[in-house]
């Protein structure tokens, strides 16, 4: 006799936290905006003062990631399919970010050009930053693609741990990952001088293990969460160290991971609870369905626009300095869009087709023709 197989429970959706994936971004690209010097005077002090910290934004998105893909984990998924899928949604976009890389070393960007062929093959394979001389090689934002493909390839061994994790144990793993984050930069910059500690994979692991092990917590009921407010408030605080001791080992993750983790935490809470937030809103959701492609391109369009836009690397009008930074955003999200609707979302289907079916049948009541939908709305994109 026929048996109906039992439901499997779906991860409730987050939108808050693709919202949030967007805001990431947009402090990344005013942080690299601030670096090539599209402002001057007192304008170029001002962007210092408030995005010269922006570069914390990518350990939001390395948190960010543990997070998501540990809610939306399915635990009948095998480790092959599991990495198989990691590919499909990171590979095309990477590939054509680092021919759009060369392309523009080779003409507009040569400060940006990589001589040492090893350095393009391991950036190509997204191994470049375990060599610490390499980890701008390419595309120059691809180090935390790396980081990411790493992360990946342990997450099937890290998931399979956690969710193995007592209630004690699993208290216990968020408090000492914390620990191991706020130490690790500091030690690594003090007894290893050799590995930079803001690109290595090794020592940003911790960050997505803390996401990890976060989701689990409030997956299994075992933390709520804090409220909006406060969390955003000691995550501002955070950043303004990070902000306050930019030459401190702590700035890289140390300063805002508490922060970043209860921000996380609050924003799924209020999901869960069907409170409202701004991030959660649609034209903020949908900017983060494109933040991936616009972090993978928007410093070259940012120094491509130096390059080529007369007057706008040294123009005295604030003004004007701002008309420029608006025209690159756009350029960037005209680029993302582009790039989401005709390589990545193509790019996944095509990879996804040729993967061999799983034994294993998934006995949720909903199906989805198109493999790649079912996983879309829980992605983030890496730092």
């Amino acid at each position: 006799m026929a048996t109906t197989p039992a439901p499997v429970i779906r991860a409730q959706p987050l939108p808050s936290l693709t919202g949030l994936r967007w805001l990431a971004a947009l402090v990344v690209f005013a942080y690299h905006v601030r670096n090539a010097g599209l402002f001057s005077g007192n304008a170029q002090s001002a962007m210092t003062s408030v995005f010269g910290a922006g570069a914390i934004g990518v350990s939001l998105f390395f948190v960010l990631s543990g997070f998501v893909l540990s809610w939306s984990h399915k635990p009948n998924q095998s480790a092959r399919s599991f990495w198989w899928h990691r590919v499909a949604r990171i590979y095309p976009l990477h590939v054509v970010a680092l021919a759009a890389a060369l392309l523009l070393s080779a003409t507009v960007l040569p400060q940006i050009a990589t001589g040492d062929p090893w350095a393009l093959f391991a950036n190509a394979t997204l191994t470049s930053s375990w060599n610490a001389d390499w980890w701008q090689a390419g595309n120059p934002v691809s180090w935390s693609l790396v980081c990411e493909a790493f992360f990946y390839l342990a997450f099937p061994l890290i998931i399979v741990g956690v969710r193995a994790l007592s209630r004690r144990a699993l208290i216990s793993a968020a408090v000492s990952t914390v620990i191991l984050v706020l130490a690790t930069s500091p030690i690594v910059s003090a007894l290893l001088p050799q590995i930079s500690p803001n690109s290595s994979p090794i020592v940003r692991l911790p960050e997505f293990v803390l996401g990890v092990v976060l989701a689990q917590l409030m997956a299994k009921k075992i933390w709520r969460g804090p409220r909006l407010v406060p969390a955003l408030a000691v995550a501002i605080a955070g950043y303004a160290a990070a902000q306050s001791f930019p030459d401190s080992p702590l700035r890289i993750a140390s300063f805002t991971i508490v922060g970043f983790c209860l921000l996380i935490a609050a924003l799924a809470r209020a999901d869960q609870e069907g409170r409202p937030t701004i991030l959660a809103t649609k034209p903020l959701t949908t900017l983060g369905t494109l933040s991936f492609p616009f972090y993978l391109v928007h410093l070259l369009i940012i120094q491509s626009f130096v390059a080529l836009v007369p007057g706008a690397y040294e123009n005295p009008s604030a003004v004007v300095s701002i008309v420029h930074v608006i025209g690159a955003l756009a350029i960037a999200l005209v680029a993302a869009a582009l790039l989401h609707r005709l390589v990545e979302n193509p790019g996944r289907r095509l990879l996804l087709s040729r993967m061999r079916p799983s034994r294993t049948v998934d006995p949720s009541p909903v199906r989805h023709p198109d493999p790649s939908r079912r996983e879309q709305a829980s992605e983030v994109p890496v730092g």
